[in-house]
């Protein structure tokens, strides 16, 4: 991929770059509500602070953001849909990054929403776009990414920067920040490791799949797929190797417990998915599994009381299962999984709901695609009520990739409830923002080299 070529910006936002650099994010502007065109301004390396640095006590705690949308890998956004109206209706703001982005990630702010952009370099780009504003460039300290490598922010008030990754963490794995200041990511040996606050680092004794997501349960534990495998050489995320074990571990005492093994077959995916599938109050772990012929779905209990419920196997030389999210996806709010499958391809978007330790499919709709065969962004897909009609719909890119759709499971099954066009071509993940006064905003990045924000 290209450095991205520099492009002179005008005195008004050269300025207001300035004044960002000097107080992280905090800057307003106005403007009117129509689409912009904004030429990005590249993040220029600063030192990072070290592991042990404390947090201002004056600005609040740092919480962070990934291009997950939760940190228990349920893609599932809980609010009250965009804030300015319907997004049939509203005018983008447009972004014109000038190469092509990889990863989008968002957060709000007092000052308004910052949204943070990777190239495949792993340059980054910043914007503030200020309530009732146009988007304004603004830096992000804390330096350049790895290429490919997803941006994790580190947000405390007003302040947006990169947060602080370990050197030797693996690019493709996002680092989890638990209690007492501790980080669990996955290095570069295919280890899960913890750093605590005065640098001291826990290893279980564990061999986990190099490019998997940790998945966070509590403030001291964490999941991650382990004992990977190379027998199926499948390749629909990135390599051959695939996971053969579900482990949980307690970070504080560096304790691994199995939750799942998958025997002979693999666990296709690169992260476990935390959610209440069963509606008994307990979190469930919910994943894809397959071999040389079939694919299905397994939703295990996270306490290691063995397979609550499996759905029927589908043919897996034809493709791939995307899953997505569990949530209140159905017809009057009760809760479903949602999938793509075959997300390579002619996907279908499947909504299935658990009963007597079976997951069923209830509604069904083809003419999509989540997913880009060998890549390791699963996060083309996301569920969320964006259309503020108080069901939760699933946001993914239709066939074409051209455009984003809201499929929702409503009483005659499966249906689009809105298309958007995305002013390109799919090229990053959904990235989507919740407020605290539970409006969201959704932002895509494409092929062409454009950033597109419904707010």
């Amino acid at each position: 991929m290209n450095q991205h070529a520099s492009r002179r910006m005008t005195a008004s936002h050269r300025a207001l770059a300035v004044m960002a650099a000097l107080i992280v994010v905090a800057v307003s502007a106005c403007g009117s509500d129509s689409a912009t065109q904004t030429t990005p301004t590249a993040t220029t390396a600063v030192t990072q602070p070290p592991a042990t640095a404390t947090s201002p006590p004056d600005r609040g705690p740092v919480t962070y953001v990934d291009p997950v949308f939760q940190p228990n890998g349920n893609r599932l956004a809980i609010g009250s849909g965009l804030g300015t109206g319907f997004i049939q209706q509203i005018t983008t703001k447009d972004i014109n990054l000038g190469d092509v982005p990889t990863w989008v990630t968002g957060t709000s702010t007092p000052d308004g929403d910052v949204w943070v952009v990777a190239l495949a370099d792993g340059t980054v780009y910043g914007y503030l776009i200020p309530v009732g504003g146009q988007p304004i460039p603004v830096e992000i300290p804390g330096g350049r990414l790895a290429p490919g490598q997803p941006p994790v922010l580190a947000v405390q008030g007003n302040s947006v920067r990169l947060a602080t990754t370990p050197a030797n963490a693996s690019p493709n794995s996002v680092p989890v920040y638990l209690t007492g200041n501790r980080a669990a990511y996955v290095d570069n040996l295919q280890r899960l490791t913890v750093l605590e606050p005065d640098g001291t680092l826990w290893r279980p004794d564990l061999k986990v799949l190099p490019d998997t997501r940790v998945v966070q349960v509590s403030p001291e534990k964490v999941l991650v797929l382990a004992e990977p495998t190379d027998r199926f050489p499948h390749s629909a995320l990135g390599d051959n190797l695939e996971a053969t074990a579900v482990v949980l571990v307690t970070v504080g005492v560096n304790e691994a417990e199995n939750i799942y093994r998958s025997g002979d077959d693999v666990i296709e995916s690169i992260a476990p998915l935390l959610a209440d599938a069963d509606g008994d109050g307990v979190h469930d772990v919910v994943l894809t599994v397959s071999n040389d012929s079939q694919i299905w779905l397994v939703v295990a209990s996270s306490t290691g009381g063995g397979v609550v419920a499996i759905s029927d196997p589908v043919d897996r030389l034809l493709g791939w299962r995307h899953l997505v999210a569990v949530g209140p996806l159905g017809p009057t709010g009760q809760t479903e999984i949602v999938e793509v499958l075959y997300p390579d391809a002619q996907g279908s978007v499947r909504f299935l709901s658990l009963s007597g330790g079976k997951l069923g499919v209830v509604a069904t709709r083809t003419g999509y695609r989540s997913h880009e065969f060998g890549a390791r962004n699963l996060e083309q897909a996301v569920a969320a009520d964006i259309d503020r009609d108080n069901y939760v719909e699933l946001v993914v890119p239709t066939l074409d990739r051209q455009h984003i759709a809201g499929v929702r499971h409503g009483p005659d099954g499966a249906v689009d409830m809105w298309s958007r066009p995305l002013g390109g071509t799919l090229a990053s993940n959904i990235a989507l923002l919740t407020r605290p006064d539970g409006t969201m905003s959704v932002a895509v990045a494409t092929l062409e080299g454009s950033l597109r924000i419904w707010q």
